[in-house]
Parts: structure tokens; C-alpha cells; sequence
């Protein structure tokens, strides 16, 4: 049997965060080194395409590691076979008739690629939340810097001049 409750949250994003739980914070949890990430050489070329687009702005947010290629990779994958179930359905419509033996239209069903679809969109959106791809996933983040209320008045000042 697993572990039960909620997975924890990884020390990097908690910080992100600004530990809004306010539970202590493992300093000494290991964590795999951020350097030497390369494109595993399986992607497709929308999959690359979307690799080359999301590494630089995870990097930046210190979120990628060597740890993570593999997850990015899947979603850069589960990305490119999303856009070409998308395609094919709005090609071919999302659904098709069944005829009886007469060739007469019996009833119209949907295609399995609707389903597909949506099970790829949900694997998507499960792995942007893990990225922090999302507005949801990045509600929360922050850059580490405190804003205080005292900030934005000081701020409409100068702007307005007085």
C-alpha cells in the first residue's frame, strides 16, 4: 500500500511558493543537478519544436532538472500526438454515422479519437500543473522577493508624480 495523503511538494517549488503551509523545509533534500539538460533525441518535430520553446523559460524559473528530461520529454510528446488527434477531428468532424445493412443511417457515433483527445488534454494539463505551466500551477510562485502593500503606494507615486 502507498504512502497516503497528498504527494509532497518539492522543496524548490515550496520556496517558489513562499511555503504558504509554513512547515518546515528540508534544506538537506537532495536535489539532481540543473546543468547538462539535453533533448532526448526520441521527440518528433512538434515535440522538439515545444522542447526548444518550455526548457529556456523552466530553466529560468530553476524548475528543470536533469531529473525532470524524461517528464518534459512526455509532455512534449503527449503535446505533438494532441495536436494530431486534434487535426484528424477537425478533418474528419468528431462523429460518423452507422449505417444498417439497408446503407441507411442507423445512428451517428462518436469517434474514438474525441476520447483519445480528451484523455491526452488531461494528461497535459496533470503535467503543466507539475511544470508550473498553468495560471493555477503559478498562482503561487513567486520570485522570492517580498511585496508589501507599503511597495505599491511608493510605486503609484512615482509613477503619478506626487
Amino acid at each position: 500500500m502507498g504512502k497516503r495523503g497528498p504527494r509532497p511538494t518539492p522543496t524548490k517549488l515550496k520556496l517558489l511558493r513562499g511555503n504558504p503551509g509554513r512547515r518546515s523545509i528540508n534544506h538537506s533534500a537532495s536535489e539532481p543537478p540543473a546543468d547538462g539538460i539535453t533533448m532526448p533525441p526520441h521527440l518528433g518535430p512538434i515535440a522538439a519544436q515545444r522542447w526548444d520553446q518550455l526548457l529556456p523559460m523552466l530553466q529560468a524559473v530553476k524548475v528543470m532538472t536533469r531529473a525532470d528530461v524524461e517528464a518534459l520529454a512526455r509532455y512534449c510528446d503527449t503535446y505533438e500526438w494532441w495536436l494530431a488527434v486534434r487535426e484528424k477531428l477537425k478533418r474528419e468532424g468528431d462523429t460518423y454515422p452507422i449505417l444498417n445493412d439497408g446503407g441507411q443511417v442507423k445512428y451517428v457515433a462518436q469517434r474514438p479519437e474525441v476520447s483519445i483527445a480528451h484523455k491526452l488534454s488531461q494528461q497535459l494539463r496533470q503535467l503543466e500543473q507539475d511544470f508550473g505551466l498553468n495560471p493555477s500551477a503559478r498562482s503561487g510562485l513567486s520570485n522570492g522577493e517580498k511585496h508589501t502593500p507599503e511597495d505599491e503606494v511608493a510605486e503609484f507615486f512615482r509613477t503619478h508624480g506626487a
